[in-house]
């Protein structure tokens, strides 16, 4: 299996951030972010799909604005794994 392009909770780009790959318990690479996860758990576990959607936003309306980063986060966020 290979490892995803984003953080599978958060949307995070894994290339372009360094290493950022959170670890499974175990000491394996995990499909989530540093940011997201470590040692097999989430860091914040009672976050909602809205909760990361509005931590995203300010980080990506730098590049898009703060309504493109809302709507774009919006339609991505429910797509990753974490939140299926």
């Amino acid at each position: 299996m290979t490892q995803p392009e984003f953080c599978q909770s958060c949307g995070i780009p894994f290339e372009g951030h360094g290493d950022i790959h959170a670890l499974e318990a175990d000491g394996t690479e995990s499909p989530y972010c540093a940011y997201c996860y470590k040692d097999g758990e989430f860091l914040q576990p009672d976050a909602t799909v809205q909760d990361v959607i509005e931590i995203g936003v300010p980080h990506l309306a730098t590049k898009v604005g703060e309504e493109a980063a809302r709507q774009q986060l919006s339609a991505f966020i429910p797509t990753l794994a974490r939140w299926r």
